[in-house]
């Protein structure tokens, strides 16, 4: 007979189907609790009252919580979890453990109701789950260069909380490199559906480095709800297109040469890892997670000064077994197995406890 766990969240992700799967291949049966980011009053309230009663019924039921980021959605979970004495976990994947002030961006950005529960999550909360080690004190290079604030610890009082890295796992049997498809082209890809996201994910230097190689293709993936060109007068070589479904992305991780990562701050990028797994060569700033998840395999960049080292690289004898060690990277490193193993782990130790 299986055991039970709930998982709440507010967007069925990648990733968080990625856990379901995880749990349901260690004997769980997984309860969802799912509640949509709607900050219109009348369905605010509603997705509270629906917690309540969900969360009453599964997790009593349920050996242990978790919730997919730290916000609204978490609170009423996680204090059922400790009124039937469970245990409860925050996954933490970026915007939950920064502050933007220049984009006003952060769960923390603001004081007030909603960082005031944040913070009470993080008090009641059994563990913390981060996706890469600087969302746990922070990241050094992101508060010298652009001064944000960032790491869990930044923003809790609770000397005692308990934080591991869990790193995000990807499925190389999915994201497979072809090495009968031939490779052009630089891509980023990200959902772009605020003018904010332009910046933060360095739109802007990926439209400066087109310009000093105006015979390459660059393409930029996730528009909606905005039109980048409003924001940015683009060069003739970057096309925009839509968000795309994850078979698109794979046929178009496959066919690009070099995946570029700009951001300026980020947890453990998803589409880079796709991205490398599919055999494209990385390009990525010194920020967050993004070093370690492209090692030695691409090139690193600390501002838009470094474009022209950028662009030398690019030119550069690049071919089959760079497309292979930026794959090999994420398979030793970053594989979904990985992850499950840890998460296994994690709920071992939990038994012994009891």
């Amino acid at each position: 007979m299986k055991k039970n766990a709930t998982i709440v969240y507010s967007i069925k992700r990648s990733f968080v189907k990625s856990d379901i799967s995880i749990l349901d291949a260690l004997g769980f049966n997984v309860f969802e609790i799912q509640s949509s980011p709607d900050k219109r009053l009348l369905y605010f309230l509603l997705n509270r009252i629906k917690e309540k009663f969900k969360s009453i019924i599964y997790i009593s039921r349920s050996r242990f919580l978790i919730s997919w980021f730290n916000d609204y959605h978490s609170f009423i979970p996680i204090l059922f979890s400790k009124l039937f004495f469970k245990k409860s976990i925050i996954i933490v994947g970026g915007y939950d453990a920064i502050v933007d002030n220049k984009n006003e961006h952060g769960l923390f950005f603001k004081s007030g109701l909603r960082s005031l529960v944040a913070k009470m999550n993080y008090k009641m909360v059994s563990e913390v789950w981060v996706v890469h080690k600087s969302l746990e004190n922070g990241c050094d290079f992101a508060k010298q260069k652009f001064n944000i604030i960032s790491g869990v610890r930044s923003f809790t009082k609770k000397k005692t909380i308990v934080i591991k890295e869990i790193n995000t796992g990807y499925d190389a049997r999915f994201w497979s490199y072809d090495e009968k498809t031939a490779k052009t082209g630089i891509l980023t890809a990200a959902f772009f559906s605020d003018k904010r996201v332009i910046d933060i994910k360095g739109l802007k230097g990926f439209n400066k480095l087109a310009s000093f190689l105006p015979e390459i293709n660059f393409t930029i993936v996730g528009e909606s709800e905005i039109s980048i060109i409003d924001f940015i007068d683009l060069e003739p070589n970057v096309d925009v297109i839509g968000v795309q479904s994850k078979t698109q992305m794979k046929k178009l991780y496959q066919k690009n040469k070099f995946y570029f990562q700009g951001s300026r701050l980020e947890g453990l990028p998803n589409s880079l890892c796709e991205a490398m797994l599919c055999g494209c060569v990385p390009i990525g700033s010194r920020v967050f997670g993004i070093p370690d998840a492209i090692g030695n395999t691409g090139i690193l960049f600390d501002t838009e000064n470094d474009l022209e080292k950028i662009v030398h690289f690019i030119k550069s004898d690049i071919g089959l077994e760079n497309f292979k060690k930026a794959r090999k990277r994420i398979v030793q490193n970053f594989d979904i197995s990985i992850r499950t193993e840890k998460i296994k782990k994690s709920i071992l130790k939990w038994k012994l406890e009891y």
